[in-house]
């Protein structure tokens, strides 16, 4: 099988809405020069639900369950919300359907995340399940 091609290529405002359909994505935050990666089987639905959950915790308006959460992201979307935050498709190869491809994608990634030099890596996962 050949092997997924990833963009790697985060330049300041050439991210954009992400598609409907699975792929592999990076969500810049410009102001702190901060990155994550992340998989999914919708990445349009994903990104969108961490703009709306980001907001939320900046304008205190979250629920209950999520007023002790603590770590590195939350701190960011406290203060800053989604602002100054841009996505990017990874890859949205057709393949990425299969949750297991996805996963192993996304780790490679993280590896390569924790490597670069450019950006500070705020991925904090560790554990990797490839069922629900």
């Amino acid at each position: 099988m050949p092997q997924i091609e990833f963009n790697l290529d985060f330049k300041k405002g050439c991210g954009g809405e992400m598609p409907r359909g699975p792929g592999i994505y990076a969500e810049i935050h410009w102001p702190t020069m901060s990155l994550r990666i992340g998989e999914s089987k919708n990445v349009h639905a994903r990104n969108r639900g961490h703009i709306n959950w980001a907001n939320k915790h900046r304008a205190g308006t979250h629920n209950e369950k999520e007023t002790n959460r603590r770590g590195i992201i939350v701190d960011l979307v406290k203060e800053w919300g989604s602002e100054g935050l841009e996505h990017f498709l990874i890859s949205g190869d057709p393949r990425l359907a299969d949750r297991e491809l996805r996963v192993e994608c996304e780790k490679e990634l993280h590896e390569w995340a924790r490597r670069q030099t450019t950006f500070r890596d705020i991925n904090t996962q560790r554990g990797y399940r490839t069922t629900n």
